[in-house]
């Protein structure tokens, strides 16, 4: 029997309640879940409850959550200080839709961690803040066009279901990639307004600017590319893109929804020291509740009291903030940066190791709370390495054999990354590095 064939046994042995409820969901709701990429066969395991660094699903079965929400949970499952605030906002009320203190309160502690923010408005999502800044920068500079690079999520509005994840034969030239619409139901005419760059490639970037020179408007990155693993940028790369923003006068997006809070506490701007004009956050500042935010120039942000649109009922509601205050004020304190980075340092170095010993071909990209296994041992510089080079079936294998055990190590999927919370612990690791060690030998017959 082959290796996966094994696997999906033991899957279905383990998740026979999990098979039936997520069929009775399907009923209802499209692929069964809330989010596409959540779907995945033979199915998803359905989750029952969660509780600190642990998911236990409809069968009763534990696991220990390196998924994290696909990133949102750097504080872990129900901490105690997010779940107390919320409680008690809870009976002060939910939503105001009016003015409130904790609209300055929580502003004022994400400005106090990112130097290039001075004015901060909310959202419900990473996607509507991508959406709103995009629009916000544009308005900004009069300008119509967007850049973004190959290979970068930024959420699920129709300027950036472009070029995400497109097929080897659609890209076109690696200096000039093309424009790759990626949903039925966006316009093909969205294409004639994003521009799309390769990643760690100043001099094609600057190309791109010169040839498109007071038609684009905006440039969105992730400071670490993070829809390809963990694709860092190399060299001056950022700061370049910084260089060429003023030189064209561009406004420069930092998509801080999967870095901000959780390289530094002000996210990748501090962590790498280069300073865009808006950055966008979402998942960890909330702690598990469904919040965004963008802010940055204060001479970009007021363009908010003129004629460019942020609208939205459940922007800024009470609930949500006081998670908000209570993450960035109370649970990621240095002391907590200290413990993650920590943890994260010695997951990186076990995973390594255990290759070494066991032969397995590959390597691990890692910053601080975030990491990643690639079973290749070519370096991943940006989109075209990661589709060229990481097998993505042979890492499903790695990934149910790891669920097999008790461990979720990351998202479903090669392309995602670990999250590791204030709520693991040095033995959480050790669990987690163990049941990598059982699993490694068979990944290295499979390579041979």
């Amino acid at each position: 029997m082959e290796l996966w064939d094994e696997i999906e046994a033991t899957y279905r042995e383990r998740t026979p309640t999990s098979e039936q409820r997520y069929h009775h969901i399907r009923e209802h709701v499209p692929a069964g879940v809330a989010s596409t990429y959540r779907a995945f066969e033979p199915y998803p395991m359905v989750i029952d409850r969660a509780d600190g660094p642990y998911l236990y699903d409809v069968d009763d079965n534990r696991y220990l959550d390196y998924d994290l929400n696909n990133g949102a949970g750097m504080v872990g499952h129900n901490h105690p200080a997010v779940t107390e605030a919320v409680r008690d906002q809870l009976e002060r009320g939910t939503l105001y839709t009016h003015p409130h203190e904790l609209l300055a309160e929580a502003a004022a502690a994400i400005a106090r961690r990112w130097e290039p923010v001075d004015l901060v408005r909310f959202t419900n999502s990473g996607t509507e803040s991508t959406m709103h800044a995009i629009r916000i920068a544009r308005a900004y500079s009069g300008r119509d066009k967007l850049l973004k690079i190959e290979g970068a999520y930024h959420g699920c509005h129709d300027y950036v279901l472009a070029s995400k994840a497109a097929p080897a034969h659609e890209l076109g030239h690696p200096e000039r990639p093309r424009t790759v619409i990626e949903s039925d139901g966006v316009p093909e005419a969205i294409a004639d307004t994003v521009e799309v760059a390769p990643w760690n490639d100043l001099e094609a970037v600057e190309a791109i600017f010169r040839e498109n020179r007071n038609e684009i408007g905006a440039l969105i990155v992730e400071p670490i590319v993070m829809n390809v693993g963990m694709t860092e940028p190399t060299g001056e790369f950022l700061q370049g893109l910084r260089e060429l923003c003023d030189e064209y006068q561009v406004s420069y997006i930092f998509d801080e929804v999967k870095t901000g809070v959780k390289l530094a506490p002000g996210g990748a701007a501090e962590y790498y020291g280069v300073e865009p004009d808006l950055v966008t956050m979402a998942k960890s500042i909330g702690g598990n509740y469904p919040v965004g935010a963008f802010g940055g120039r204060e001479e970009i942000m007021r363009g908010i009291e003129g004629d460019a649109a942020h609208f939205g009922t459940y922007n800024g509601n009470p609930l949500v903030l006081r998670a908000v205050s209570t993450v960035l004020e109370e649970v990621l304190t240095e002391s907590a940066y200290d413990h993650v980075d920590a943890l994260g340092e010695r997951l990186a170095t076990g995973y390594e190791e255990i290759m070494e010993d066991t032969g397995v071909v590959g390597h691990v990209a890692n910053v601080r709370s975030q990491g990643i296994v690639h079973f290749t041992d070519e370096p991943i510089r940006n989109y075209r390495d990661f589709d060229e080079h990481v097998d993505v079936e042979f890492h499903e294998n790695y990934w149910f054999a790891m669920l097999e055990r008790g461990v979720i190590p990351h998202p479903h999927h090669a392309s995602q990354q670990w999250t590791i919370s204030v709520q693991h612990e040095r033995e959480h690791v050790e669990e987690h590095l163990a049941a990598f060690a059982e699993v490694a030998p068979m990944l290295a017959d499979r390579q041979t």
